[in-house]
């Protein structure tokens, strides 16, 4: 999913709503509060394993396929909402809530849900639109009971947290002292301060790979981002002065100059759009400074993830 700020802004606040498992929210629309007059009768789609997209070929003279890289495809979640009303000015109130927050052809905004089981069984989301709704009018209905069933697309098919997570790490300093105690020794010792080693830390707590968002700040010259486990690398050929910095979504495959121009990954060095899996995953900021005295200093590099469950 990309990490658009205005989508997780949203959740954010309608996570504030959900205060109570089977609750969820959509648009502003809460259901399942206590008196509410809206309740969730099922949710589907939300544990099953959305479409998959597969690579294989066939094997050429002999028996089987050649398998190939899977991805998955969109996700559709179906919601079933009871609607009830005391009387007709009730659910009339009821109806008029749900069919404004379910409105078909509009953006795609955050679905929250607190749901046992599902996702660690916290406050997640999913990116949906609505693409189908259903209101049966029957002798339920006429009774104050209306039952709503609406179908919601995501084009992501990952559940994650409204929680929008950071880290930083300065450029190391290959000629920064390490740190140590410097003779005569005195009571009580002090320390120096260890060098900066550039790494910084992702910790993806759900169960699916998610994407990260990578922020360069200069003043760097070929700054490069290293998986420290697998040695994939994100690599550019570019000089960033102090105040410039690179936007690097991971996701849409986006490299942007301040924000706005177009910039491309380093030919013919092995990139790789880098991922965070499940767990703690490391990056390491290289580069070489424009400066090595106290000018040069300032260059950082930001990550910004979420966790991710399929």
């Amino acid at each position: 999913m990309q990490l658009v700020p205005t989508l997780f802004s949203a959740a954010q606040r309608a996570a504030e709503a959900v205060t109570d498992e089977w609750m969820a929210e959509y648009r502003g629309l809460i259901i399942g509060a206590p008196d509410s007059p809206l309740s969730l009768v099922a949710v589907d789609g939300l544990l099953d394993v959305p479409g998959m997209r597969t690579s294989d070929r066939a094997a050429l003279s002999r028996h089987g396929d050649v398998s190939g890289s899977d991805y998955l495809g969109s996700r559709t979640v179906t919601l079933t909402i009871e609607a009830y009303g005391r009387d007709g000015a009730e659910l009339a109130d009821a109806l008029n809530a749900v069919t404004a927050a379910f409105t078909p052809a509009a953006p795609d905004a955050p679905l929250v849900f607190r749901f046992p089981g599902i996702a660690g069984g916290g406050v997640r989301f999913v990116s949906a639109r609505v693409r189908k709704r259903g209101i049966p009018v029957n002798v339920e209905y006429s009774n104050g009971l209306a039952m709503v069933t609406v179908e919601m697309y995501c084009a992501s098919p990952l559940i994650v947290s409204p929680v929008l997570l950071r880290d930083s790490a300065p450029l190391a300093d290959a000629n920064a002292l390490g740190g140590g105690i410097k003779p005569p020794f005195r009571f009580p010792i002090k320390f120096g301060p260890p060098r900066s080693l550039g790494i910084v830390r992702v910790l993806n707590e759900g169960n699916f790979t998610t994407y990260p968002k990578f922020i360069i700040r200069g003043p760097v010259t070929n700054p490069q981002i290293i998986n420290l486990a697998t040695g994939q690398m994100l690599s550019f050929n570019y000089t960033l002065l102090r105040g410039e910095w690179l936007d690097i979504d991971t996701y849409t495959h986006e490299v942007l100059l301040n924000g706005t121009a177009p910039r491309f990954l380093t030919s013919g060095t092995a990139n790789t759009w880098l991922t965070c899996s499940p767990g703690l995953t490391e990056f390491v900021f290289r580069g070489f400074r424009i400066d090595p005295g106290s000018s040069g200093e300032g260059a950082s590099l930001e990550c910004q993830w979420t966790s991710a469950w399929v």
